[in-house]
């Protein structure tokens, strides 16, 4: 039994040369993201309230939209100030949001604290 799979499936992603149309081009993104509406996520962002949010919340929403903003850039063909027209506004929001909280310790930060007050028992 022989399965047949769609040239656009078989095709690698790197093998679109950059000089290709960029309907094409956003056409593998949202195949690579389904749910891909140029615009929906960022004002997703703007949309949300914030200041309820934690701050992890917060920063997974911010590698969210850097991810995308990364995609559109490097699968979609767009230019930096087109990624920064789409994805500038809410990058912002986010980052004044997460400059008024206090720190979140990393997992490297956490084990130094840690590690500091095992010394001093």
């Amino acid at each position: 039994m022989t399965s047949t799979k769609s040239n656009i499936t078989q095709m690698p992603i790197f093998d679109i040369p950059p000089d290709q149309d960029a309907a094409r081009r956003l056409a593998l993104l949202r195949l690579l993201e389904p749910g891909h509406v140029p615009g929906a996520l960022a004002a997703d962002m703007l949309a949300a309230n914030l200041p309820g949010r934690h701050v992890r919340q917060l920063l997974a929403r911010l590698r969210r939209l850097r991810a995308a903003q990364s995609n559109l850039l490097h699968y979609a063909g767009a230019t930096e100030v087109q990624a920064q027209q789409e994805f500038g506004a809410a990058i912002a929001a986010l980052k004044a949001e997460l400059a008024k909280r206090p720190h979140v310790p990393n997992k490297r930060e956490a084990k130094a604290l840690r590690q500091a007050a095992a010394k001093q028992r």
